[in-house]
């Protein structure tokens, strides 16, 4: 890759620059619903946007990149060898080595999706790897000779090219069609040592002769070459073709009969030129790829193709490349499409504004539909990823010839934080609802809904659908969500419904094999609340990892139900001793947080909707059967409680039935349990003491706790175990109401 100390130069479109040209506003898309921008490397940043019109959706990505900045080039590349195809992604990664860095891409070239080979004009250091062809009529996208390239001043060029290639042999000269190419009748083909067979090829219908003792050592044909040989063997129409190709030479495969008798005369020892040139503005280029049609020229609309035809109107996935007026901004952007819902996909026209609105004096459209894709080194990433959603089934990579890509000196970022946000679910945009054996939707949860005050997303599902089998309900991303670095665990925010459920997740590999890894153990999420939960990745595992999914699935039939759960800030985790902030009313230096962050872990206790604990609030009787039923493990289910004032439907019923029934708790009265009532700091002593049976006598019993009172031996119990100190005076404090946190310590200490 060339270095250049300052890349000012800018081949124009047209003859003059007009004045620069200034972003506006584009509403052709609707309303812009979410926009994200993120550095990427110093000069590069990502934006994504997503607008709504109507029922209409699109979602695009921007690379924006700082041209001039001497860290960053852009270079077009393509597999080894010349005509293999791979997918953007994997050809950005190929790129990658120590000081020089792939961080984006998109797809490049138009190809024959036959034969895997571009059908454009395509030099790479004054190298022609394709002559290629124009389309027929303006209805195509590339029928008029424009490119986009980096000249030999290092700038960014879009603009006309104009070839001549020819070889001289008897006294005639004779155009040359192509370079290493499928032969054509009437046309004349230069194989040379680039060519990825040793051989032309069998062909009854052609002439060739082959050429050695050649003045040029380098074995591809350039714009600029003058190369004389001699001819060495030539092969007559009819006798089959298929010539090897001589290490520093080349052979000329004339087909048809036309050529034919033009050579009839042309001997073994003549001596043959072949030449090519191109117009200025492309010699001695970095490299020069046909592409069409032309979006953006001197700041204007300017479409280089008939736009009434199907393909400028169909609203389709869009590849496109821009520069600023100074050349000092280069803009890549995809356009998402055919999928509705998310992304409808652009008209040329649309394109076209769009392009003029990002501030482009001009731009130029590259292979789009199912090819279109953008990948970037994210942030803490060691490779790229795929940040757009290609159109193709399961948002799959299409394989290519070639990309554009955006190469920086930057190493990765090191990650130095214990955990990366993966994902808010504060929108929707790129996730999907899917089931097996149920039915599944999504949505964002209203405020009164179960919310930690930034959003959440709601999953509701129904797994009363008849069918046999395990039952799921999925959160599925797409496209796939890159993680990060290398992380040890996802961590995430979940509320349930207090059914079983199984919480999972699947994380693809490098190679894209799949890994389930589980936030729970089966059933196990199966409170109702939330909780912070963790899923441990697979060690050695081969990056970047991917999430796919993250899903609830049940395979008891008779534990199959209908409901919805919450999730809220899915994390990456790069430190296991990593904690999180549980609550957001339980500080670090919270003098009960760790024994309420020891509950909460172990599925105890839960907290509000709204993500708070509220460790100064009493505790309710209702809330301490609770806790006790989960901390002892008692059966919930089936029990039956004869208290007339608590409601079988409250979510408390089963817990209070289970004290109940263990003589832990008693009611309040014969017939009532009184669930909303405050618990007393002797009545936590004295359930405290039922349910782990704690035994022992004090040397010295608190001096407000007389000996005759009923709790008395409970609340000395807990003083010798040394499970309760007292207040700061030395009294206990046995009429006082127990906080939430005062319960939570008494009980992380007892259990």
């Amino acid at each position: 890759m060339k270095r250049f100390i300052s890349k000012i130069v800018l081949v124009a479109l047209a003859a003059s620059l007009a004045v620069p040209v200034e972003a506006y506003s584009y509403n052709g898309f609707g309303t812009k619903s979410s926009s994200n921008k993120e550095e990427i490397a110093k000069g590069v940043t990502l934006i994504k946007e997503h607008y709504t019109s109507g029922t209409q959706q699109r979602a695009v990505n921007i690379m924006d990149v700082q041209y001039r900045n001497s860290n960053v080039d852009l270079e077009l590349y393509h597999p080894n060898p010349y005509g293999r195809i791979l997918s953007t992604s994997q050809q950005a990664i190929n790129n990658t080595y120590q000081g020089h860095y792939v961080v984006g891409a998109v797809n490049a070239s138009f190809y024959n999706m036959q034969t895997g080979m571009p059908v454009n004009l395509l030099v790479k250091g004054n190298e022609i790897l394709n002559y290629g062809i124009l389309s027929a009529d303006a209805n195509r996208p590339v029928h008029y000779p424009f490119a986009v390239g980096v000249n030999r001043n290092g700038a960014l060029t879009m603009t006309e090219f104009n070839t001549s290639m020819t070889y001289t042999v008897g006294g005639q000269k004779l155009e040359l069609s192509a370079v290493n190419a499928d032969r054509v009748n009437g046309s004349s083909v230069i194989y040379t040592g680039s060519h990825r067979e040793a051989t032309t090829g069998a062909s009854q219908f052609v002439t060739e002769l082959v050429v050695t003792n050649t003045n040029q050592t380098n074995s591809g044909f350039s714009f600029g070459d003058k190369i004389t040989g001699t001819v060495s063997e030539i092969r007559r129409l009819g006798e089959g073709g298929n010539a090897v190709i001589p290490k520093n030479g080349f052979v000329i495969s004339a087909n048809g009969g036309a050529l034919r008798d033009k050579l009839a005369n042309v001997k073994v020892g003549d001596t043959i030129t072949a030449e090519a040139t191109i117009n200025d503005a492309w010699r001695d280029a970095e490299f020069v790829m046909a592409t069409g049609p032309t979006l953006v020229r001197d700041g204007k609309v300017n479409i280089s193709m008939n736009t009434s035809s199907s393909h400028a109107l169909e609203r389709a996935p869009r590849t496109a490349i821009g520069v600023s007026s100074d050349g000092s901004k280069l803009f890549l952007v995809t356009i998402d499409g055919r999928q509705p819902g998310f992304s409808e996909g652009a008209t040329i026209p649309q394109l076209a504004e769009y392009m003029r609105s990002l501030g482009a004096q001009h731009a130029i459209t590259l292979d789009g539909g199912g090819s279109t894709t953008m990948v970037a080194r994210l942030p803490f990433a060691d490779t790229v990823s795929v940040v757009n959603r290609p159109s193709d089934s399961g948002g799959r990579e299409r394989s290519v010839p070639t990309t554009l890509q955006v190469v920086t000196t930057e190493p990765p970022m090191q990650i130095t934080k214990p955990f990366l946000s993966v994902h808010d679910f504060n929108s929707l945009n790129g996730i999907q609802a899917t089931a097996a054996r149920a039915t599944a939707s999504i949505s964002s949860a209203s405020v009164q809904e179960p919310n930690r005050g930034d959003g959440a997303l709601k999953l509701t599902y129904d797994y009363t659908q008849g069918e046999t089998g395990t039952s799921a309900a999925y959160v599925r991303m797409n496209p796939v969500l890159p993680l990060r670095g290398n992380p040890l665990e996802l961590g995430m925010w979940a509320y349930g419904d207090g059914r079983e459920h199984w919480l999972r997740a699947t994380i693809l590999d490098g190679n894209g094999a799949a890994h389930t890894i589980n936030f729970t153990n089966e059933n196990g999420f199966n409170t109702r609340g939330w909780q912070y939960v963790r899923a441990a990745i697979p060690a050695n595992i081969k990056g970047p990892i991917r999430l796919q999914q993250v899903y609830i699935a049940q395979a008891n039939t008779t534990k199959q139900g209908k409901g919805h759960v919450y999730f809220d800030q899915l994390e990456a985790i790069y430190d296991s001793s990593y904690e999180v902030q549980r609550f957001r009313d339980v500080s670090d230096t919270f003098w009960a947080r760790q024994a309420i962050l020891t509950l909460n872990r172990d599925g105890i206790i839960s907290g509000f909707d709204d993500g708070t604990f509220r460790p100064g609030q009493s505790i309710t009787r209702a809330q301490t059967a609770t806790m006790i039923a989960r901390a002892l493990n008692l059966p919930t289910s089936g029990g039956k409680t004869s208290l007339r004032d608590v409601d079988p439907n409250s979510v408390y019923y089963d817990s209070i039935a289970a004290v109940e029934k263990a003589g832990i708790m008693i009611g309040k009265t014969a017939s009532t349990f009184e669930p909303n009532a405050t618990l007393t700091r002797a009545e936590m002593a004295s359930i405290l003491q039922r349910a782990y049976n704690i035994q022992g006598v004090s040397s010295s019993p608190f001096p407000d706790v007389p000996s005759h009172h009923w709790a008395y031996s409970a609340i000395d119990a807990l003083k010798a175990k040394g499970v309760a100190s007292g207040m700061p005076d030395g009294t206990y404090g046995l009429n006082r109401s127990t906080t939430r946190a005062e319960f939570s310590v008494f009980l992380d200490r007892v259990k």
